[in-house]
């Protein structure tokens, strides 16, 4: 499949990236970084879809989040509204999101650092974050975007 961008946002820098890094105290995997660098978010054509690892779920990635924008949900602003507020693990950033507007994860730090993961954000009723709540899609971002499939 021919994987490509529409509606990206502003290029950022790598300097940028580590400035977040830094504020937030996380550090992305690379191949997100750079991902980051080449789209900086926006969304993906033709429309894709994604499975998780254990084959039960399957929803569209229908958006990917630029770092930071101050129109539109970024990976700052969802970082400071779901870690701040502790409606996910403090390991585990949001990335993107899918038509309903559940949540594509990813981990930055910890055994899974690097994992891409489904929260089913409009059905979590659970006050306590934790990885009951999130669904394994793959090991890395890479092979999250290669996993990626048209219709």
């Amino acid at each position: 499949m021919q994987f490509q961008m529409d509606n990206t946002f502003a290029p950022i820098s790598l300097e940028n990236i580590q400035e977040v890094e830094k504020r937030y105290a996380f550090k992305l995997p690379n191949d997100y970084k750079d991902f980051l660098l080449k789209y900086n978010g926006g969304n993906p054509s033709p429309n894709v879809m994604f499975t998780t690892k254990n084959g039960i779920l399957t929803s569209y990635l229908i958006s990917v989040l630029p770092l930071f924008d101050w129109e539109v949900p970024s990976l700052v602003s969802n970082f400071l509204f779901f870690n701040k507020e502790r409606k996910l693990l403090a390991n585990i950033i949001t990335i993107g999101h899918d038509p309903l507007r559940n949540l594509v994860c990813i981990s930055v730090a910890g055994n899974d650092s690097g994992f891409v993961y489904y929260w089913d954000f409009m059905n979590d009723d659970c006050d306590k974050p934790s990885y009951n709540h999130l669904v394994l899609i793959t090991e890395s971002f890479s092979k999250f975007i290669e996993g990626l499939r048209t219709d």
